[in-house]
């Protein structure tokens, strides 16, 4: 239990604490480095933009305060590079639209109306510009009194593969080309075109140019490589610099413009193959996989149901002999920096927690960084390169350290993490079946006693090529608070162990990854305080499958929670939005061509096996593991007098968890509560009197699980 200023008057951490969080992301640091833009993200009252507003804040002169304002969602601010006006996107009079307020006062103007919304914005070096992208459609835009008099239908005529996407639905007909707006006018200039999306524009340091990202080849549906483009920055003839042998994406040029960084890979393990630091010449090339040798991480970071992460992309030193960058390794994401003409990597930030997005003052070794760990929601500090390694107290309670100085601030949620008692992980290691080194972390129960027993919940994470590590988890902390013990870990196929780790996965899900996590299952039950007979299992997405294939190939556990699962991998390739690439690496070869490959791998081939009582917690519009999955698995279970509930979410996708209406994300929390509770309990014995006199302990059990 973390200790705390008051803890004779904390709580126990409760799911509806959700609806007080402030969630930060995307800091943004003036060239000059004295502000620091970034977003805070709030619960509304239900209803009103889905739960959440989202506003922009500045940090100036020591002080915090709100930058921009209005009834809708204001995202994705920019400083200019002259540092005097910041471009921004907001929903405040249609769909995402750009935006232009200067500091040297005045309302914000909107510069563009563009009918599909915009991305990707990004300035040029003097500041007269700005790139972005939009969706055009394949045919001719109409007039709207021509449109009025044509016949409408509602019936889709489908011809491309990726055609819809979780969290979008259908997606617009049309590709992603780029934009030039020129600020003054506010004249818009196309200047990519074709049948393929053009994305991440980056302009040349002289403003003639801009690289982006684009996959212009046949049957490029069909694949994950993506090249890197240079084009005009006033539009003409666009000129391939790479090999269609990579997957690259983030582009950014060196000071003097000889050069490009990126992120990627090349592809050989297709989507488990370790993120580098690329560099190629800015007229084409070899291209040089950095930090490749290490197998470090590279644009990783950790699971969470709290964090979002902003993209950061690679930063160049203002010398251009380093790139700056962050990566995952082992549960931790930090800031690095890497030599471009030896590939020798330094370390510049330490600290058992994870930076999930950052960027750097172009006029000085300053850094802004959002922060996540186990006692901290999120928040932002700024890191001091220039200046030294010094900590101060907020750092040192913080963890962190480095080769700067580091200044906190933000400290958003300080009211409600004060208020309540929090379960801190206790990093462990773990020996899988086989011998292999497994990083994992195990949560007390809050208000346990000494010499009792208490059950305890096994999470799996998603992916399966992510990884649990030094964040704060919601989800977590409620079920400590509730008088569970948390286990969770990385088996084998999860990032941040090098390549060898993340590909093991190769045609052999449920093989190595299930050893690895029955092997957290043994680890717990050797802890004196579990009880072993008091076990559950419970993850999403791959951790979802994952759960359904345990309880398939044991009998352990005595209560299970799927979430956003699947049960068929062979069903599961034709209806997701994204399980068509399976064949590409993870499962051998094609369904049709290899069905037992995938029907093998299926949980729904083992069901006869499952005596462990199931809740199957899906969304309705989930587009990447189909509510059909939950669908297929409960029907078997039922069909066999299995014990089975499912519980669905109108209205959500894929992440009910991370990103769903307030109400749905607590109701979540309670069903996965009740579940547990009904089967492997902690009963009020199990609590310290104090601790019950303090708040009240509710075994919660919703009518419609009875």
């Amino acid at each position: 239990m973390l200790p705390g200023k008051g803890s004779s008057c904390m709580r126990p951490m409760t799911s509806e604490d959700l609806y007080a969080v402030k969630w930060v992301r995307d800091p943004q640091i003036s060239p000059d480095g004295t502000k620091v833009l970034f977003e805070i993200k709030e619960v509304v009252p239900e209803g009103e933009l889905k739960g959440y507003k989202t506003q922009i804040w500045m940090f100036e002169n020591g002080k915090v305060r709100q930058f921009t304002s209005g009834g809708k969602n204001n995202s994705s601010p920019r400083w200019s590079p002259c540092g005097t006006k910041v471009s921004f996107i907001s929903d405040r009079q249609d769909k995402n639209q750009l935006y232009i307020l200067s500091l040297e006062g005045g309302e914000a103007q909107k510069v563009t109306s563009v009918k599909n919304g915009v991305s990707d914005c990004a300035w040029s070096p003097d500041s007269r510009k700005i790139a972005f992208c939009s969706i055009v459609g394949s045919e001719p835009e109409k007039e709207a009194d021509e449109e009025q008099k044509a016949p409408t239908s509602d019936v889709r005529v489908i011809n491309k593969i990726r055609y819809k996407a979780n969290g979008k639905g259908f997606l617009p007909e049309g590709n992603s080309q780029i934009f030039v707006l020129d600020v003054e006018s506010k004249e818009v200039t196309q200047i990519t075109q074709g049948p393929y999306d053009c994305k991440e524009p980056a302009w040349s340091p002289d403003g003639s140019s801009i690289v982006f990202v684009s996959s212009r080849f046949e049957d490029n549906e069909l694949s994950s490589i993506r090249d890197l483009w240079i084009v005009p920055s006033s539009g003409g003839p666009m000129k391939k610099l790479t090999s269609s042998d990579a997957v690259l994406y983030s582009p950014m040029w060196s000071p003097d413009g000889q050069y490009i960084a990126c992120y990627g890979h090349d592809n050989e393990y297709s989507g488990a193959t370790v993120t580098c630091v690329g560099v190629l010449p800015s007229q084409g090339g070899p291209l040089n996989f950095l930090t490749k040798p290490t197998q470090i991480g590279v644009g990783d970071s950790v699971s969470t149901d709290m964090a979002a992460g902003s993209g950061s992309r690679p930063t160049w030193s203002p010398d251009g002999k380093k790139i700056f960058f962050s990566a995952l390794d082992h549960g931790r994401c930090a800031l690095y920096s890497v030599s471009v003409e030896t590939g020798e990597i330094e370390r510049l930030t330490q600290g058992d927690c994870a930076i999930y997005g950052w960027s750097k003052a172009s006029d000085c070794d300053k850094f802004a960084l959002a922060v996540t760990s186990p006692e901290v929601i999120g928040d932002i500090w700024m890191f001091d390169l220039g200046f030294g390694a010094v900590r101060d107290e907020a750092s040192v309670i913080m963890g962190l350290g480095g080769l700067g100085r580091f200044s906190r601030l933000t400290d958003l949620n300080k009211e409600l993490v004060e208020s309540v008692l929090l379960s801190r992980p206790e990093e462990v290691e773990v020996l899988g079946r086989d011998g292999q080194k497994l990083q994992a972390w195990i949560m007390k129960p809050i208000g346990m006693q000494e010499g009792k027993k208490y059950p305890i919940v096994l999470e799996i994470h998603g992916g399966p090529h992510v990884s649990f590590g030094f964040s704060f988890f919601h989800e977590f902390q409620v079920l400590a608070s509730r008088g569970y013990g948390v286990i969770f870990g990385n088996p084998r196929g999860s990032t941040g162990y090098g390549q060898e780790f993340v590909a093991a996965t190769h045609h052999d899900w449920g093989g190595k990854d299930f050893e690895d996590i029955m092997s957290f299952a043994d680890y717990a039950a050797t802890v004196p305080w579990v009880d072993s007979l008091r076990m559950g299992v419970t993850g999403g997405s791959y951790g979802g499958y994952m759960t359904n294939w345990v309880i398939g190939h044991t009998n352990r556990f005595k209560a299970a929670v799927s979430q956003r699962s699947t049960c068929n991998r062979f069903s599961q390739f034709g209806t997701s939005d994204a399980a068509y690439m399976n064949s590409e690496f993870e499962f051998d070869g094609n369904p049709w061509d290899n069905p037992m490959a995938y029907l093998d791998r299926s949980p729904i081939m083992y069901v006869r096996n499952v005596e462990t009582p199931l809740l199957l917690v899906h969304s309705e519009e989930d587009l990447r593991c189909p509510i059909g999955q939950a669908e297929e698995f409960f029907v078997a279970l039922k069909k066999l007098k299995k014990t089975v509930v499912m519980v669905r979410f109108p209205g959500e996708n894929h992440e009910l968890s991370r990103s769903g209406k307030p109400k749905h994300r607590v109701e979540r929390l309670e069903y996965i509560l009740a579940w547990f509770d009904r089967y492997m309990g902690p009963t009020s014995s199990d609590y310290t009197t104090s601790l019950a006199g303090q708040a009240e302990v509710v075994l919660n059990l919703p009518e419609k699980l009875v």
